[in-house]
């Protein structure tokens, strides 16, 4: 059973994984940081190996091309729509109108930039520091935050496949991601690291709560938002400490 959930997980957050008929989204909470280890190990192995090992600003591009290309974009879209509704100065239906309109807005378009622009340029500082491996942890804590942002926003869920995510990010599940995240960022980044990439992606996590309480609701916009924004808190640490 486990093994089930841990596939549609991986085939709902990425494209690696087989799609898994009438999958319990719930049962699979606890397991996407686990998503976020493969998705982080399959992006990292081939730079430890060598991989543009003397151009580092190739290896930062390819890091981030290929984690928008295995998620199938899926992450910074919803990171693009909630930028969009917050730019528009809007609430409640109509922040959510803005959020499920198809077509992206100058806020979007920025909120792409940073979030593209920033995997690579990040990613390529820390391959120039030989910090290859924080670029695996980057992913892990990306999804941790997705489980914690559920936790706290338990009671405001949206219709939408976010929705069925929600009632999975119980106590107990939450506290698993985060064990998860924790005891492999201390693997493969460090506890510097480790601390400092909890505490912005802490930060990340507030602000989106914050926005969803004042508009009344979270979807999957919000949890791929959270996504983005704690997997440039790894990086970010890697790079500040």
């Amino acid at each position: 059973m486990i093994f089930r959930n841990y596939l549609a997980s991986l085939g709902f957050l990425t494209r690696l994984g087989p799609a898994v008929r009438d999958p319990d989204m719930a049962a699979c909470v606890p397991l996407f940081p686990v998503v976020g280890a493969t998705l982080g190990l399959l992006l990292a192995a081939p730079l430890a190996l060598g991989l543009f090992a003397s151009h580092p600003l190739a290896g930062g591009f390819y890091y981030g091309l290929a984690n928008v290309w295995l998620t199938r974009g899926l992450h910074c879209d919803g990171f693009a729509d909630v930028a969009d509704a917050w730019g528009s100065f809007t609430t409640g239906d109509r922040f959510f109108a803005i959020m499920k309109d198809s077509r992206i807005g100058a806020f979007g378009g920025m909120a792409l930039v940073a979030a593209m622009g920033g995997a690579f340029c990040l990613g390529a500082e820390l391959l120039a520091a030989d910090r290859v491996w924080t670029l695996a942890f980057a992913p892990v804590l990306g999804r941790a935050g997705a489980v914690v942002l559920m936790r706290v926003c338990r009671d405001l869920a949206r219709p939408g496949l976010g929705s069925l995510c929600l009632p999975g990010a119980t106590a107990a599940n939450t506290a698993i991601a985060c064990g998860v995240a924790l005891a492999l960022g201390l693997c493969w980044a460090g506890p510097a690291v480790t601390l400092a990439g909890f505490a912005i992606g802490g930060i990340v996590v507030w602000k989106l709560a914050r926005l969803a309480r004042r508009n009344g609701g979270v979807n999957g916009d919000f949890l791929g938002a959270a996504i983005v924004g704690c997997e440039l808190a790894a990086l970010l640490a890697g790079c500040l400490v």
